[in-house]
């Protein structure tokens, strides 16, 4: 198994991260190698049931842009309808997500999902941002930008000094795990970690969060283009 080493000042604590097999340790930059080694070797066998996990995942479904292709869009599915019109805009009606272009790009695919990508991240904006707004006064909790970012590998995170970000592809899942990522995210204003208190607190608001989670790791194939 071979496992990459980062050193940062930036981290305080040790960290694994595992990708299509491979696996990287980020470690604060002073730590000893000797620490980290028994770091590893205490989760070897978690190393390696996550390895088992994600090559157990689905593959992702590679999308063509054309018409009549399926797209998610809060957990429901729309048909994709490439139209030619006097405005470039797109929007969803009837079931279908419309992008009118004022030029034949129908077969350009880069510019279809450039479009296309630009709508799921003003659609992200304006309901995450309005969604966390409600969750937070509910809360009592003050927090100070909500930002919208492409990740690879998370849906959102909550930095020390209260900004919140989200990955702009959540707005294609369920508005029930939309909420759980909110939920998530504003906790960390309580708890800076993902301590026992910290899960405590997220159970407080969503009882069954845990169903929330696990669907986010299984279905992870949906969200890739």
């Amino acid at each position: 198994m071979n496992i990459l080493i980062t050193r940062t000042k930036r981290k305080k604590t040790i960290s694994i991260l595992i990708k299509d097999g491979n696996v990287e340790v980020k470690a604060p930059f002073n730590l000893n190698q000797k620490e980290i080694d028994a770091f590893i070797l205490k989760k070897e066998k978690w190393i390696k049931n996550k390895i088992l996990f994600q090559k157990s995942l689905k593959k992702p479904f590679k999308k063509n842009f054309i018409n009549g292709e399926i797209f998610k869009f809060l957990g429901k599915d729309f048909k994709l309808k490439i139209s030619i019109g006097d405005i470039k805009k797109t929007y969803i009606k009837n079931d279908c997500i419309h992008i009118d272009l004022k030029n034949n790009l129908e077969n350009n695919k880069e510019k279809i999902k450039k479009e296309l990508e630009l709508f799921y991240r003003k659609s992200a904006e304006k309901i995450l941002k309005e969604k966390t707004l409600i969750e937070s006064k509910r809360m009592s909790l003050h927090l100070n930008k909500i930002k919208i970012r492409t990740y690879k590998n998370r849906w959102g995170s909550c930095s020390s000094n209260g900004d919140i970000s989200y990955n702009w592809k959540l707005i294609m899942a369920p508005e029930r795990i939309i909420n759980y990522v909110i939920i998530h995210e504003l906790c960390h204003l309580i708890h800076f970690n993902h301590s026992r208190d910290y899960w405590r607190e997220v159970s407080k608001k969503l009882p069954n969060y845990k169903e929330s989670k696990e669907w986010l790791k299984s279905n992870q194939y949906l969200f890739d283009w």
